[in-house]
């Protein structure tokens, strides 16, 4: 009998672009909503600020993450959790986008969404070969980057073009498409205990999960906003500052996560060959920063604006790519919570995208305009870059950013090293 963990797994690149449905349905929370909202005359500040607290209530995915290690396998959590966004997606793009239900829902289906893309992070990360780790890393960041410049390109103009709720269901169905790829995910489910078992079992592992010092040096890189790129997150409401009408926000917004954001990811895994990626995390999002820096000086056309969205899409692309690859690497094969594992980085990682987008809405409203908003999200993400690069350093050279060889001690299939 031939060993399953010594089969190498097939198309892996189809695997990771199972994060697509997260992406695209993302895109609805983050570009199509702010564009909606824009045109319907609300202001910058407050866009943003309903775009962070769509972002902090996605910060509850580390309480209840845990969840997706037990009761049902990950692959049942994995549909529901698709099927759940799909619906609430389509639902949140047919409310009034200044009446009483826009916060509830878009916060809803952020914390839906993280939760989702949890689900399919500790479920690749405990049924794949460590050493598939940077390339899952890397196609599920195309996955995220490319279902969220789809999402982004045809969401506007099918809820506006198509009667409600035709448009609305459509924009749902679509983000259903990309789970058909589950089904090559390999289980990692074998051997699943009785659900009481499970729960005491669960509880004891995650006791020794929180104490590691592995996962709290990446929380910690992770939390600090060095790599995020909220300005990502914001260009869907910045079209009026740049002058640019509404089918340029479609196609920069989607272009650049899709086209652009995918070869930079690809050259983010042609990176990782050369640079480990606490490294590279560090050092795109110091040029970065400087990018951002110099768009300021730049007059408000739509070249401009294209040529922000897509650089600062460049950036992130690669950041995910580095950021995937380091909490994959920290998540052993065959973890028990390995869901829960990727839900406490993925919340530390989500952090930033939180408080930076409130920052950046704070620097908007200091100037009046979007050079408070470039200045502040430049200057913040140099210093965390500045604060970071030595430990970083440091850690990855005592190898203190990855998981432990199978053979250290372990606890409840954790190891403790």
């Amino acid at each position: 009998m031939i060993d399953e963990a010594r089969v190498r797994p097939r198309f892996v690149w189809a695997m990771g672009l199972s994060n697509a449905a997260y992406g695209f349905c993302y895109a609805g929370v983050l570009v199509t909503m702010p564009q909606v909202m824009a045109a319907h005359a609300v202001s910058q500040p407050v866009i943003a600020s309903l775009t962070a607290l769509s972002g902090l209530a996605s910060l509850a995915t580390f309480a209840v993450a845990p969840i997706l290690d037990t009761l049902v396998s990950r692959r049942v959590w994995a549909h529901a959790l698709g099927l759940l966004v799909a619906v609430l997606t389509a639902i949140m793009l047919g409310v009034a986008p200044t009446g009483p239900l826009i916060a509830p829902l878009m916060m809803a289906d952020a914390l839906a969404l993280v939760m989702l893309t949890t689900a399919l992070g500790g479920w690749l990360g405990a049924a794949l070969p460590k050493e598939q780790d940077d390339a899952i890393g890397a196609w599920f960041t195309i996955g995220n980057g490319v279902g969220f410049g789809i999402g982004a390109f045809c969401q506007y103009p099918l809820i506006t073009h198509l009667p409600s709720p035709v448009g609305q269901i459509v924009v749902g169905v679509i983000g259903l498409v990309p789970l058909v790829v589950l089904r090559l995910i390999p289980s990692a489910d074998h051997g699943r205990k009785a659900v009481r078992e499970s729960f005491g079992d669960l509880g004891r592992d995650i006791g020794v999960l929180i104490r590691r010092p592995l996962v709290w040096r990446i929380a910690v890189l992770l939390a600090m906003p060095c790599a995020a790129f909220t300005l990502t997150n914001a260009f869907g409401g910045l079209g009026p500052d740049f002058h640019v009408s509404a089918q340029m926000v479609d196609f920069a917004n989607g272009i650049g996560p899709t086209v652009i954001g995918m070869a930079a990811a690809l050259f983010g895994r042609w990176c990782l060959r050369h640079v480990h990626g606490p490294m590279l995390y560090i050092g795109v999002g110091t040029a970065g920063a400087v990018f951002t820096t110099l768009v300021i000086g730049l007059p408000h056309t739509w070249l401009v604006y294209l040529i922000a969205v897509c650089g600062e899409n460049i950036a992130q692309s690669i950041a995910q790519v580095a950021q995937n690859a380091i909490i994959f690497a920290s998540i052993r094969r065959g973890s028990p919570i390995a869901a829960t594992q990727f839900g406490l980085l993925t919340t530390a990682a989500l952090l930033p995208y939180t408080y930076m987008l409130a920052l950046d809405g704070w620097g908007y409203q200091l100037a009046g305009n979007v050079t408070g908003q470039f200045f502040m999200d430049a200057g913040v993400s140099m210093a965390a870059c500045v604060i970071l690069a030595v430990p970083v350093l440091r850690w990855m050279r005592s190898g203190k950013l990855t998981a432990a060889d199978d053979g250290d001690d372990q606890v409840g299939g954790i190891a403790v090293a």
